[in-house]
């Protein structure tokens, strides 16, 4: 079975191998680049094997590289034999080559002079402007996370804060007697605001830090609760590291955009049956 997917891997790579850049990865290439192999003095770099390994569809590259790698070196031969194969006999001069030719090339400078353009726009600086601008000014909220234990009179919620005292888990307690739906999971809320929750309830949580539990049972229209708040945080913001990747996707897509439409404005477009005509870019 696995020798079937191997060579059914190796196979695609002759289709996917002439596929756009844009289908390619665009990682640099590796400081140090060994000859494999040579074929009539033209030599197969590493980084060839591992380009046509990165280009394999995505269910083919769960088999590991060096498990297939002498039979994409083969390939690769091969594709070098028919290729100059095919040069002596002018092939590459056929109007229906150089046409296929063209297209590829096209498609290589698209993607690099996008990703050039990309690269200069999306700076560190800009990324870390843009978090000031956004993220980092955005409003936030304080949120705690608790548990509680609910109980139908305050006598028997006295006896609870008893026992939690003298040792009790909390949440084995809540399990075992909290009369709250929460209380099959051990009386986890979950995090929440001020405003999510009753104000008695509220005001007791946001009182306590975390790993504290209220000594005096808190009384609402459901009960008395015994609240424990395990973690505080503040909700609606996030760091620069959490957010910098998405930032840099957004401003790569507006740098795109940007660039297209800057091009667009300057080229002379003739759309065949449809006249002369400055193309708008798509929003």
């Amino acid at each position: 079975m696995k020798r079937a997917l191997i060579a059914s891997a190796v196979l695609a790579v002759s289709i996917y191998a002439s596929a756009p850049l844009s289908a390619q990865s665009t990682a640099p290439a590796a400081p140090i680049d060994l000859v494999v192999a040579t074929v009539n003095g033209e030599p197969i770099m590493e980084s060839d094997i591992k380009a046509f390994y990165k280009n394999l569809p995505s269910q083919y590259q769960q088999v590991p590289l060096e498990q297939i790698r002498s039979q994409l070196i083969e390939r690769l031969i091969e594709q070098a034999i028919v290729a100059n194969a095919a040069r002596k006999e002018g092939y590459h001069k056929r109007p229906d080559v150089q046409r296929r030719l063209a297209t590829v090339t096209q498609s290589i400078l698209n993607d690099v002079y996008i990703a050039e353009k990309i690269k200069a726009a999306v700076t560190d600086a800009k990324v870390k402007d843009q978090y000031q601008k956004s993220i980092a000014l955005e409003s936030k909220t304080d949120e705690v996370r608790a548990r509680h234990i609910l109980m139908k009179t305050k006598p028997e919620a006295m006896a609870i804060i008893a026992d939690i005292k003298g040792g009790a888990d909390f949440a084995a307690v809540a399990k075992a007697k909290s009369t709250g739906p929460s209380g099959r999971n051990g009386g986890e809320l979950g995090y929440f605001g001020f405003k999510q929750m009753v104000p008695p309830f509220s005001k007791a949580a946001f009182a306590l830090k975390p790993g504290e539990f209220t000594t005096e049972p808190v009384k609402t229209q459901f009960g008395w609760h015994i609240i424990k708040v395990e973690d505080r945080r503040v909700a609606g913001s996030q760091n620069f590291e959490q957010a910098s990747q998405k930032i840099r996707q957004e401003l790569s897509q507006q740098a795109y955009k940007d660039t297209l439409a800057g091009l667009r404005a300057k080229a002379r477009i003739d759309v065949m049956g449809g006249g002369t005509s400055k193309i708008q870019p798509l929003q």
